[in-house]
Order: C-alpha cells, then sequence, then structure tokens
C-alpha cells in the first residue's frame, strides 16, 4: 500500500497543471504584456540601423589583375576591422564595414557591405573603401604607365641613333673604302714584294749559316762532353760507389753484429745475477724482523727494476741485430746488385744511344733543313709571287663590288627594317596604355540602398519577447506553487 501511494504522489497530474495555470491566468497575462511592452519599448527605442551593398570589380593591367582578391580582401577586413570590429560611439554615425566577401563562382568580384545609423553615411563609407581600393591600384596603374613611357622615349632615342649615328657612320666607312682601302691594298702588294720576299731570302741565307753550323756544334758536344761524362760516372760507380757498400755490408756482418751480441751476453749475465740475488732475498724475508723485511722489500723492487731494464735491453739488442740481418743488409745488397746489373747497364746502353741514335738524328735533322726548310722558304717564296698578289689584287677589284654593296645593303634593308620594328614595338606600347589594356576597380551596377533599416528588426523581438515571456511566467507559476507545497 505505501508503495502505491509512492507512486501516485510522483505521477504528473495534467488537470491539476491546467488548473493552476487557469488560476493564475490573469498573472500570466499581465506578465506576458509587460515583458512583451518592454521589448517593444526597447525595439522601438534603438536607433534603426540601414545596410548598403556593392559589387566591385578588381582593376587589371594587360589582362591581369592588378592585386590578388584573396590578399585583398584579407588586406581590407584588417583595414577596416572586419574580423575584429571596435565599435565606438559613434561608429554607426560615420559608419562602418560589415563584410566583405567574394562573390562564389567569380575571381575577379568582392561584395562590400556597410553599415550605417543613415542610408547616406552608409553609403559614404560603401564610397570609402570603394575609393581606397581605386587609390590604392591607380599607384600600380601609374607605375606601370611610366614604365611604358620610359620604354617608348628608349626605342625612340634608338631610332634617333640609328638615324643620326649608324646610318652616318655607314656612310663615312663607304667614303673610307672608296678612298683608302685601294690605298691599303697597294702598299700590302709593296710590302710584299720589298720586305716579305727580302725576309724568306735571308731566312734561308740564316739557315744555312747558323742552324747547320749548331748541329755539327752539338754533334761534337756528344762526343766531346756526353759519352765522357758516362764514362767518368761509370768509373765512380765501379772505383767508389761499388767498394762503399761492400764496406758497410762487411760491418754490419763481422762488427756491428758481433757488438751487439756481446751486449746481449752481458745484460743476460746481469739477469741471471738479478733473478738469484732477488731468490736470496725471497727465502730471507720470512725469517727476518719487519725493519730488516722493509730494506728487503726495497732491495727487491730495485732488482725487479733492473731485470726489467734487462729484459728490455735484450729485446731491443735482438731486435736491432733482426733489423740488420734482415733489412739492412739486404738492403744493401740489393744496392750492390742495382749498381753492377743495372745502372752500369744503363749508362753504357746510353752512351750506346748516344753514338747510334742521337748522332744519326743530328745527322738526319741537318739532312731535313737541307732537303725540308729550305725548299719549305722557297715554296713560301713562290707563293707570295704567284697567289698572295694575285689575291690582293682580286681584293682590289672586289672591295668596290662587294664591301660597299654590303654597307648600302645594311643602310638600306637591315636598319630600315630595325627601325620598323621599333616603331611597330612603339605602337604596341601605346596600345597597352589605353582602357582596353587598363583599368581601375570600378563599380558592378547601382549601390544597393534599403528604404528600411535591417536592425532591429521590430516584429521578430516583440514576437519572440511575448513567446518568451509566456513561457517565464508560466515556469514562474509552477516554481512558486511548488515552494507553497513543500
Amino acid at each position: 500500500m505505501k508503495e502505491n501511494r509512492v507512486l501516485v504522489e510522483d505521477e504528473i497530474d495534467l488537470k491539476e497543471l491546467f488548473l493552476i495555470i487557469w488560476k493564475k491566468k490573469l498573472f500570466i497575462i499581465l506578465f506576458t504584456i509587460f515583458i512583451t511592452i518592454l521589448a517593444g519599448f526597447y525595439a522601438y527605442s534603438k536607433t534603426p540601423i540601414y545596410e548598403v551593398k556593392s559589387y566591385i570589380e578588381i582593376g587589371y593591367i594587360n589582362k591581369e589583375r592588378i592585386e590578388d582578391v584573396d590578399a585583398l580582401e584579407q588586406k581590407l577586413k584588417v583595414i577596416f576591422g572586419v574580423e575584429n570590429p571596435r565599435y565606438e560611439e559613434d561608429s554607426f554615425v560615420k559608419g562602418v564595414v560589415s563584410s566583405i566577401k567574394q562573390i562564389k563562382g567569380v575571381k575577379n568580384f568582392l561584395e562590400i557591405t556597410t553599415e550605417a545609423f543613415s542610408n547616406d553615411a552608409a553609403l559614404s563609407k560603401n564610397q570609402d573603401v570603394l575609393k581606397f581600393i581605386q587609390d590604392s591600384s591607380q599607384e600600380s596603374i601609374e607605375q606601370y604607365k611610366v614604365i611604358l613611357d620610359n620604354t617608348i622615349l628608349n626605342k625612340k632615342r634608338e631610332i634617333d641613333f640609328i638615324n643620326e649615328i649608324n646610318i652616318k657612320n655607314i656612310k663615312a666607312e663607304i667614303e673610307i673604302l672608296k678612298e683608302q682601302e685601294l690605298k691599303n691594298i697597294d702598299r700590302q702588294i709593296e710590302i710584299l714584294k720589298s720586305q716579305n720576299i727580302k725576309n724568306i731570302e735571308k731566312e734561308i741565307l740564316n739557315i744555312k749559316s747558323q742552324d747547320l753550323s749548331n748541329i755539327d756544334r752539338k754533334i761534337n758536344i756528344l762526343k766531346s762532353q756526353n759519352i765522357e761524362n758516362i764514362n767518368k760516372e761509370i768509373n765512380l760507380l765501379k772505383s767508389q760507389e761499388i767498394p762503399r757498400i761492400k764496406n758497410q755490408i762487411n760491418f754490419l756482418s763481422n762488427s756491428k753484429i758481433k757488438s751487439l751480441e756481446d751486449k746481449i751476453s752481458f745484460y743476460t749475465k746481469s739477469l741471471d745475477k738479478y733473478i738469484k740475488e732477488l731468490d736470496i732475498l725471497n727465502k730471507n724475508i720470512d725469517k727476518a724482523d719487519s725493519s730488516t723485511s722493509m730494506v728487503a722489500s726495497v732491495q727487491m723492487l730495485n732488482y725487479q727494476n733492473l731485470i726489467t731494464n734487462a729484459q728490455n735491453q735484450i729485446k731491443d739488442l735482438e731486435l736491432q741485430i733482426e733489423v740488420i740481418q734482415n733489412e739492412t743488409i739486404p738492403n744493401l745488397k740489393y744496392s750492390l746488385e742495382n749498381i753492377t746489373t743495372i745502372k752500369i747497364k744503363d749508362l753504357e746502353n746510353r752512351k750506346q744511344n748516344l753514338l747510334t741514335v742521337d748522332i744519326k738524328d743530328l745527322l738526319n735533322e741537318k739532312d731535313n733543313i737541307l732537303n725540308i726548310k729550305i725548299k719549305d722558304l722557297e715554296h713560301k717564296k713562290a707563293n707570295i709571287l704567284n697567289v698572295d698578289i694575285k689575291d690582293l689584287e682580286n681584293q682590289k677589284l672586289n672591295v668596290s663590288n662587294e664591301k660597299i654593296r654590303k654597307l648600302e645593303d645594311k643602310i638600306n634593308i637591315e636598319l630600315q627594317t630595325k627601325i620598323s620594328q621599333m616603331n611597330e614595338e612603339i605602337d604596341t606600347l601605346s596600345f597597352k596604355k589605353t582602357e582596353q589594356n587598363l583599368s581601375n576597380t570600378k563599380l558592378i551596377g547601382e549601390y544597393i540602398v534599403n528604404d528600411f533599416p535591417i536592425k532591429p528588426k521590430k516584429s521578430l523581438i516583440i514576437a519572440v519577447s511575448f513567446v518568451t515571456g509566456f513561457i517565464l511566467s508560466i515556469f514562474i507559476v509552477f516554481f512558486l506553487n511548488f515552494i507553497r507545497k513543500d
């Protein structure tokens, strides 16, 4: 029974709830009307805010946008405080920028939204944003125009340089060719006849008088000096170097090794003596008193150091003997064998080469001078007479027919073509300055101005406050009833 009573008490009786609301209907109505009136008073006392929108197209230079749309959007948001607005008392009097965003699907269009207490202030603020963008873009346009003007001026200067300098220089060069080139050719022909041929004849005489005598002198030097030097070097090896190496080998084998072995014997005897003395001390140390034991310990330490030193000396001496026997003496024997079997034979072969090769080469060189150089000089002399002089005479004929014609073609064709190309470039650059290639940021269409304010939305505020007051009044009634029951 108690459990059933508890369940009944926990159930919600909707009829009872409606009766509570009906009893307090007057309070609910008055409270709801009061809240609605307060909201209406707030809505109608709030200064209305108007909104103006505009769509602008980013300017371009030579079909490329002056500024990246994303970067421009972020810069404008920072400058006009769109993302982090800080409103002051007169902010909406002057107007604020509430939104700057790109139009979806169009890369170079921006939507500018401004708000203010009046349409005129919002419109003025929107125009300020557009003017700011235009002023920023105008700087880039003016810089581009300055670059184009400088380029056009440089092209015109280059055309003037061609007309006033290059063409005049070429005409002067034509006159020089006509007056001087022919004289230069005649002078060259005279030089070939009077100097080059005489120089060749002198060179032939010099070869006969000097080169051949130099070869004979070299042959005498080879016979009298080089061969004699080789003989001296062979005698020096046999009389001094070989006996010196043999004496060194005998000294190492008979004296040095024996001296080292005597030292080893001496250190070996000393080592045996030290070991015996150490054994005696080891036997007597147990029988001695403490002071005698300390003295004996010091002596034992000295003997141990002497033993170690003797062992190290023996090892060093044995190592020296081993190095002498295995390295020094074999190296000396190798050097002795190298002198007797290689060096002396090389010197004898060198002596033989001097007699059989070098002298023969000099004799062949002497024959080459007689048979080749002199003939080449004579052939060169014939070429000057039969070829070079004739070429100069033909060149004399071609100067007026070829060089002058090329210079005239350069004036009439090459330079005139270059001038025409630069004039075309000037026309192209001038076209780039027109409105078809340069455009500042501009407004698309008209400013969108609303006759009615966007804020505050009075009807919405009143409706929301009415619903809120009604719900709140019901909650207050239930809450007071709950407190009264408790």
